[in-house]
């Protein structure tokens, strides 16, 4: 991004790196490194950061905001993950208020870039130790960006 691109714009403290337009990269939460002194975010990549941020909040677990969160880490941590049609289904109740609390934050002067659209959910895997998903961000502009999140599960007697 260039310095246009936050011209006029609320930008965010960029938490989530590794977010690439085309291809595969493992995500990493990190403020700061040795080569900067922190980044900041605007457009497509702030929503998707909103939205990871929220979808792996555990619902109920901010003091004072009952409704901020996702009821999918609670499912993971309580290990009733077994499957990918499990994965899927706990994936798109959880999406119903992250898709709330998202659109409810969202000022009438916030870019079409960064308001909430829609998230899907392109694929999910069981793997030894994690749950691997793959989701497509969307916003109203038309603009999406895929992610991907490898969540610790717990181990099943299946």
């Amino acid at each position: 991004m260039s310095l246009q691109d936050y011209v006029n714009r609320r930008y965010d403290y960029l938490a989530v790196r590794n977010v690439k337009k085309i291809g595969n990269a493992k995500l990493g939460l990190e403020l700061f490194n040795a080569q900067t002194s922190g980044e900041i975010c605007t457009g497509i990549q702030k929503l998707s950061q909103r939205w990871l941020l929220e979808f792996l909040t555990e619902l109920g677990s901010m003091p004072g905001l009952p409704d901020r969160g996702a009821s999918f880490m609670t499912a993971a941590r309580q290990g009733r993950i077994l499957n990918s049609l499990t994965a899927a289904s706990a994936f798109e109740s959880a999406s119903i208020g992250v898709r709330r609390n998202l659109q409810n934050e969202e000022a009438l002067d916030t870019p079409d870039d960064e308001r909430f659209a829609s998230a899907e959910l392109v694929s999910a895997a069981i793997l030894p130790g994690y749950l691997q998903l793959q989701v497509k961000i969307n916003s109203i502009a038309g603009d999406s960006r895929e992610i991907i999140l490898p969540i610790s599960v717990l181990p099943t007697n299946t």
